[in-house]
Formats: C-alpha cells, sequence, structure tokens
C-alpha cells in the first residue's frame, strides 16, 4: 500500500488514557510515532446522531420529545425496560393516577423508537464514549528501556507489528470475537442458541472487563442445524465448514476494512482512516482467513477455561487423592468463614454446579490444606501451579514477572513425577502414566501470548458469558418461547434505544445545566491543590455518568473519605475519626457501634484482653501528643501492664467489625473493594460459641513497605480480639 500524507503527529492529542498510571514517574512511555492520526474534525458523533433525525426540531423545546416530560420518558423508560406484557403495561396506563400521561398504549412507543438511529458496527468506536487508546505504546519501568511491561492490548509486539503493516497516520481498531453455544431455557426444551459479540480492543481494559460495561454487543445468531449425514465423525467437519462460511458473511465488513481501511469518527467527531484487524477470537474453533490475522495469536490462553477449570478438573481431583477425600473435605469444611469468600461448610464433595467463582475461591485455600498431608514434593507441585495461575493474572505483566511465571513451571515439571508416582492422575476407571492434558500444554504459552497481545486477564470468558446474559437469557425471557431469533433481536435493539436515547437526554441535559469545559477545567484546578495521592475517585462526570447509566458497581473510596475529613477539620467530627489512613491502608467503622456504654472491665473479660485499661491508657497519652498521626505497634504488653492507667471514663463503645481498604498492588490508581474483619465474643445465640476472631499480618517495621516488602521485615499476626473502641 502506498504512504498516504498525513499533517504532523501530536502524540499528547491523538492518544488518549495511556495506560500505567504508575509508571509516570519512574517509567517511560514509547509511542509509535505517525499513528492514529486524525484527518478533520468534523465528523459525526453520538450527539451529532440524535440531533439529526426528524424530532430534532421539536426537541429544542422539549428535550424529551415526543413525550410531554422528563417524568413521562421516565415512566415509560420502565415499563419498556420491565418484564411486563404489552397487555400489562396498557392495564397500568389505564389506571385513574395514571392515566393522566399521555402514553394511552404501549404500542404508541413504537413510532418514536423506530425513529432513534439504528445501530452500526461503529457503535463501539464512535458511538458512547468510551475511555479508548488508538495509538500503539510501549511502557517500560525505567527511563533506560530496560523493562518491559505488557497491559492493554496496544501495549502488545502485535499492535505494534501491525501498525507497521499499515499506512502512515492509520489507526487501529481491534476486532475481538466471541461464540460459544449456550441453553436459552432452563430445565426442559433443550433450546440451543450460537451468538457471535463482537468488542473492540482499544476499550481501556478497566472498563471492557466490568461485566456490567457493555462491551460487547451481539453481531448475530449463527445457525445450528441438525446434520442428515449418516456418519457422526461428519458433522463436526460440517459444522465448522458452516460456522466459517456464516463468518464470512457476517463480518464480510469488517474484513473489507481491514484490507483497505475505512473512514470513521471517533467519540469527539476526529475523522481516522481506521483498520479493523482480528486481534483476540475467544472461542474453541479457530477462525477462518482473515487480513492482518494468525491464529496463533489472536486465539489467546483463556483465564476462566484453561486455568481456573484445569485447576478443578486436575488440582483439586489430584489432592483428593493424595490427601484422601474425606480428609481434605473435612479439612474444607472447619475453615473459618472469611467476608467475600465462598464458605464451604458442608465440603466440596457435595457440591452439584461448580463455576468459576468457586474454583477461584477455592485456589485460595487449597496450598494451606495440603500442607503437612502431602508429601512436600507434591505440595511444590502444587503450589507451582498456583503461582503460575496467580501471576498470570496480573493486569499489567512485565518481563520481569513473565520470566518467573517460566520459572514455575520449569518447578512443575521438575516436580510432576511425583503425582504420576502416588497414582494422583486417574483416569476414568485406572491411574494415567501420561500427561497429556491440553488445558496445561496451553499454559506453556502464557508468557509468548502476554508479549503479544497484552494482558491476558482481559480476555477472559467471565466478561462474554456475562453478556450472553444480558445479551441472549434476559431478552428471551420477552419472547412467547417461540422462534426465537427474531425477537430477541427487536428485544434488544428496542432496548438499545431506549438506552442511547437516555445518555443523550442526559448528557444534554448537563450541558444544559452547567458548562461542561469550564467544570472540567475546575476538577482539575481542584485536583493540583490537592495531595499528589492516587486513591483520589475519578472526577470526570462523564465517566461518572456512564457507571451510573451502565449500573456499574462502583467501589467505596475509603481514602478520598479520609482525606476529606482530615480537609474539613470540622469540630463537630469526632476525634479519633471513623475513618483514616494508616500507612497503605485505609480503616473504616460503621457510623454507629455494634454495642455502647459497655463498662472496661467487662469488655476486657468478654474479649479476653486482661491489660484493656492500659492500652487505652497509653493510647490517650499518645494522642495528646500528636492527635494527627496513626498510632504502631509494637510496644510491649508486660511494660504497659506495669505502667499506672490514667482514664478519664468507664464506659467504651466497641465495633465488631472494622473495614480495611487498600490499592491495587499493580496499579495505585485502582481502590480495591474493603475488605470486613471481625472481632466477636463468644456467644452461642449467634452461632460463634468460641467467638469470631479474623486475623490480620500488620508491618511494624518501616524499613519495609507492604504489600510491595513481601513478608520481608518484622511482620506481627494479630488476632483481632477487638476491633475498635
Amino acid at each position: 500500500m502506498s504512504e498516504v500524507d498525513v499533517p504532523p503527529f501530536n502524540a499528547e492529542d491523538n492518544m488518549l488514557n495511556v495506560d500505567g498510571a504508575h509508571f509516570k514517574d519512574e517509567g517511560e512511555v514509547e509511542v509509535y510515532e505517525g499513528a492514529g492520526t486524525c484527518y478533520a474534525g468534523d465528523g459525526v458523533t453520538f450527539l451529532d446522531l440524535f440531533d439529526g433525525d426528524e424530532y430534532a426540531e421539536c426537541r429544542k423545546e422539549n428535550l424529551f420529545y415526543p413525550f410531554a416530560s422528563k417524568e413521562e420518558w421516565e415512566v415509560a423508560d420502565f415499563l419498556l425496560c420491565s418484564p411486563l406484557s404489552m397487555a400489562a403495561i396498557n392495564q397500568f396506563l389505564e389506571l385513574p393516577m395514571i392515566h393522566r400521561l399521555k402514553l394511552d398504549q404501549a404500542g404508541s412507543v413504537e413510532p418514536f423508537l423506530r425513529s432513534i438511529p439504528q445501530k452500526v458496527l461503529s457503535d463501539c468506536f464512535g458511538g458512547i464514549p468510551w475511555n479508548l487508546n488508538f495509538v500503539p505504546h510501549r511502557i517500560y519501568m525505567t527511563l533506560a528501556r530496560l523493562l518491559h511491561v505488557y497491559s492493554e492490548w496496544l501495549t502488545g509486539d502485535t499492535a505494534w507489528e501491525i501498525q507497521d503493516q499499515l499506512p502512515r497516520g492509520a489507526t487501529v481498531l481491534g476486532t475481538v470475537l466471541s461464540s460459544d453455544k449456550m441453553n436459552i431455557t432452563n430445565m426442559t426444551g433443550a433450546r440451543v442458541t450460537h451468538p457471535l459479540l463482537l468488542g473492540l480492543a482499544n476499550i481501556h481494559m478497566n472498563t471492557c472487563t466490568k461485566l456490567s460495561s457493555r462491551a460487547f454487543l451481539l453481531t448475530a445468531l449463527l445457525p445450528i442445524p441438525q446434520y442428515l449425514h449418516s456418519k457422526p465423525r461428519m458433522w463436526g467437519m460440517l459444522e465448522d465448514r458452516l460456522m466459517h462460511e456464516c463468518l464470512s458473511i457476517v463480518l464480510k465488513p469488517l474484513m473489507k476494512a481491514t484490507k483497505i481501511g475505512i473512514m470513521m469518527s471517533d467519540p469527539v467527531g476526529n475523522v481516522c482512516h481506521c483498520f479493523t484487524p482480528l486481534v483476540a477470537y475467544i472461542v474453541d474453533t479457530p477462525e477462518a482467513c482473515w487480513p492482518l490475522a494468525n491464529p496463533s495469536v489472536f486465539l489467546t490462553p483463556e483465564p476462566l477455561h484453561h486455568w481456573h477449570k484445569e485447576f478443578y478438573d486436575y488440582d483439586v481431583q489430584w489432592c483428593l487423592t493424595v490427601v484422601e477425600t474425606q480428609e481434605l473435605d473435612f479439612r474444607i469444611s472447619i475453615l473459618q468463614p472469611t467476608t467475600g469468600y465462598r464458605h464451604f461448610c458442608g465440603g466440596i464433595l457435595k457440591l452439584k454446579q461448580v463455576m468459576g467463582r468457586v474454583h477461584r475461591d477455592l485456589q485460595c485455600y487449597l496450598v494451606g490444606l495440603i500442607a503437612g498431608a502431602a508429601p512436600c514434593q507434591f505440595v511444590i507441585a502444587i503450589r507451582a501451579l498456583m503461582d503460575v495461575r496467580y501471576m498470570a493474572q496480573s493486569p499489567s505483566p512485565d518481563e520481569n514477572l513473565l520470566v518467573r511465571i517460566d520459572r514455575s513451571l520449569s518447578i512443575f515439571h521438575e516436580n510432576k513425577d511425583v503425582i504420576i508416582s502416588l497414582g494422583a492422575q486417574m483416569g476414568m476407571k485406572k491411574p494415567i502414566d501420561n500427561w497429556f492434558i491440553p488445558k496445561l500444554e496451553l499454559m506453556q504459552s502464557i508468557t509468548a501470548s502476554s508479549c503479544k497481545v497484552g494482558a491476558l486477564i482481559q480476555w477472559s470468558t467471565d466478561t462474554t458469558e456475562h453478556a450472553h446474559i444480558s445479551e441472549i437469557k434476559d431478552p428471551v425471557q420477552h419472547t412467547n418461547n417461540n422462534d426465537y431469533d427474531p425477537q430477541i433481536c427487536r428485544h434488544l435493539d428496542c432496548q438499545e434505544k431506549l438506552r442511547h436515547f437516555t445518555i443523550a437526554t442526559t448528557l444534554k441535559s448537563t450541558c444544559a445545566d452547567s458548562n461542561l469545559e469550564e467544570f472540567f477545567e475546575d476538577e482539575v484546578d481542584e485536583e493540583d491543590e490537592e495531595d499528589d495521592g492516587d486513591c483520589d475517585e475519578p472526577t470526570d462526570p462523564r465517566t461518572a455518568l456512564l457507571a451510573e447509566l451502565n449500573q456499574m458497581h462502583i467501589t467505596t473510596n475509603y481514602f478520598s473519605k479520609a482525606k476529606k475529613l482530615v480537609a474539613t477539620r470540622c469540630n463537630n467530627i469526632s476525634h479519633p475519626p471513623r475513618t483514616f489512613i494508616a500507612a497503605a491502608t485505609t480503616i473504616h467503622l460503621n457510623f454507629d457501634p455494634t454495642h455502647t456504654g459497655l463498662k472496661i472491665d467487662e469488655v476486657a473479660n468478654d474479649f479476653n484482653i486482661p491489660d484493656l485499661r492500659q492500652v487505652l491508657s497509653d493510647f490517650l497519652q499518645r494522642d495528646v501528643r500528636n492527635r494527627e498521626a496513626g498510632h504502631g505497634l509494637g510496644v510491649p504488653r508486660r511494660q504497659l501492664i506495669d505502667c499506672p492507667s490514667v482514664l478519664p471514663f468507664e464506659h467504651i463503645q466497641i465495633w465488631h467489625t472494622v473495614h480495611l481498604q487498600q490499592v491495587s498492588f499493580y496499579d495505585a490508581s485502582v481502590v480495591l473493594p474493603a475488605q470486613t474483619v471481625h472481632a466477636s465474643p463468644p456467644s452461642p445465640a449467634s452461632g460463634w460459641p468460641k467467638g469470631r476472631w479474623d486475623a490480620v499480618l500488620v508491618n511494624i517495621d518501616q524499613a519495609y513497605d507492604l504489600p510491595k516488602s513481601g513478608l520481608m521485615g518484622e511482620l506481627v499476626y494479630v488476632d483481632t480480639n477487638l476491633a475498635y473502641c
């Protein structure tokens, strides 16, 4: 292809949201020069399409036309999104209290729905304002560019190689496909469908992997015929040929765009010369020939099935054989419950439906459960595979981490013979003396695939399987259980138009209420005045708006709340505050304590803390000297007991739970969900006759920084007898 003349390239203007917030100060970002050029700024945006329909003039006076008001639109939106039938909706509208609304019939909104622009394949790129990256780039941990970090797809080697094959100024839009057969009826009926989902690799990984982000679109429902050939072995070949032919028809526009490109508008109206290579295909069946695509690249290892299901199908079964089934099941059943993780009070042998969440929860316990009950070499082999799974899920693996993954795989292979010698590698009826395990073989390609397509966690089928619910199973509930395919498509079309209308009217309402550009500038100025912490919540109102409209679960940021408490310094705030930061952890207590007005001696007896008075006295003395600082651990208990206690009170409040929150180990800008720590005295009535004491590790050595320092330094294993008082 001949080179195209392009205007001067500005990396800062054309690369949006480059990954690696934790590399800004000490790392280096190398940008592919000449990629992602914007040729014009007069492209069509999502709001331009909204303003260009037949009702645009009417909406100048009433934004929610053809509805009389926002309230009427909200009623119509609720009814059309509800599982009610059209007849039930009409009955609802006939109620005297609702009759004043102008929606006399449910069918009266159908002309309005037809007027909203139809979905096109470019919606992922130029429709809703996603967090997008357009330019290949390489992230390094050091300024000398010695340690390459792989995160988003555009940070991988394949994106760079594809850009090399395209004209200067071209924009790469990575196509992601997923297809898998699924049942659409419960218990009976045996109705099956085969959806083809389409996604965009340029969407930011943190957005795309959120199950509620709706980052995948239903592109087609592939046929599932009944074959007449007498030999079943021919059915698989015929099915593959049919699927390839269907994909060639459905995806022909994308294949054409991959060859010659297509001019498209991004979310802000910039016109780009786009190419759409296939970069990931989350499916078991390989795809037919696609320009600029290589099956060894786009068929990536898949975390949910290749790692987590392998763990339950093989690792757990090996452990059940070596440790003995009843013994291991008993050990699992007596584990203390941990909030946020499943408690297998009845063991795992009687589980009927084991899904990915169960696999992940068991992985947290297995190595500790078999330690001391299985041979050391066997434990080493299981631990090595566990390390591989844990490290491979990193959202930003670097070259050092990839080396450690390969090393862990080598450790497993060095010790795996003990599994066969113990008879743990079992077939249906007898032990197996070979390692012909496809899922285990696929683990060998983890490091190679990470270098080519970025972090593998972004290609998990967790997201696509959840999309099957929103794109197939939920719409099926609105059908008459006959002729599913057209009814599913009509329902999705209706829901998408309702969602687009909601987003458009909300965005325009926001623009009418305030000047967004000035609002953005004010937010940036406020951020500059605050601390340079990495834990602040995003202040972009568009991002917050999309999260709200998509009903995303937003993690409560206790770091931000603690900083606001310190900044306000209001006199009516209790001291010490119920939310405060200690090193890299935020500690939060509920507003209402579990108990109030308890005597100190009673609490000391119930919680078995004989030196409670001395500890409280020491805390108060430290707090008087420095009210703004946290107080560490490490004071000898005997030293406190020998000191006389001076307390101006006799009654205290206590909390049985405390919430601890930290930031992601890989990206300090990502706040993790808070973990709940319990500390309850013995109470037979509540089901805890011995009490409930969770354990935590506390670092008291300032020379080390958890969690980066691992288990180095001086750590204290704390049994939380008293949460807070």
